[in-house]
């Protein structure tokens, strides 16, 4: 599980018109990203083994995020609105704004978008935030070379 906890996360979002090429930078509205990844175990002892054996089978995953709600062109609420129901792909990196390299890779990887909290949360005199986990629709791939 990749968990990102700092203010230089890079999320970028595909658009419904363009599903495979993440193209809306939604980084400064991000407050928390976490990405798990999930293989199912296939058993595969034999006889004559003595304990359990496992290989990694399909893949699944989820990524949750976490941010501040804004409903201007071209931005977190109305890219997501607009893509409900359908598959986005998605571009994460640990640190924007610094070189793609092998300690600073980046995720590539595509998402449902099953749910949203359209209007989110947040009081009177409170900044509007939601907090939403999507199903992850491809393999993660992590990649030392590909830009953000």
């Amino acid at each position: 599980m990749a968990i990102y906890l700092n203010n230089n996360v890079g999320v970028k979002l595909a658009t419904a018109a363009a599903p495979t090429v993440p193209s809306i930078d939604i980084s400064a509205y991000i407050t928390n990203a976490v990405i798990n990844q999930v293989a199912d175990e296939l058993e595969v002892t034999a006889m004559g083994d003595t304990a359990h054996k496992f290989v990694a089978g399909l893949q699944s995953g989820t990524l949750t995020l976490d941010f501040i709600n804004d409903w201007a062109s071209s931005q977190v609420m109305q890219t997501l609105n607009a893509a409900f129901g359908t598959t986005l792909s998605v571009s994460m990196i640990t640190v924007k704004g610094t070189a793609v390299s092998a300690a600073n890779p980046t995720y590539q990887f595509s998402i449902l978008v099953n749910n949203l909290t359209p209007v989110g949360q947040g009081g009177v005199a409170e900044i509007a935030t939601s907090s939403v986990t999507f199903t992850i629709n491809s393999a993660v791939t992590v990649s030392p070379s590909v830009a953000f």
